[in-house]
């Protein structure tokens, strides 16, 4: 099991492209599809379970879930 985001917020799951992207926002983290919506720049957002996540510690001091749970729950969105 291998998660990797790209430093443009791209990821990937064992070196295979997800199609989705990854942005921490004030409010939480948003992982997107990166199509564009009717031509515009808009992106489709993938409802995860957890508001926000760290994506560099398993154990963050903020109580967020960790990188680990991240990765868990991206499979399970995406049925893998």
């Amino acid at each position: 099991m291998t998660i990797t985001l790209y430093t443009n917020g791209f990821l990937s799951l064992d070196g295979a492209d997800t199609g989705l992207g990854v942005s921490q926002q004030q409010f939480g983290t948003v992982v997107f599809k990166r199509e564009k919506l009717d031509g515009s720049q808009k992106y489709e957002v993938v409802p995860m379970p957890h508001q926000r996540y760290s994506l560099a510690f398993d154990n963050p001091a903020s109580g967020a879930a960790g990188r680990t749970q991240f990765e868990e729950d991206l499979r399970k969105v995406l049925g893998k």
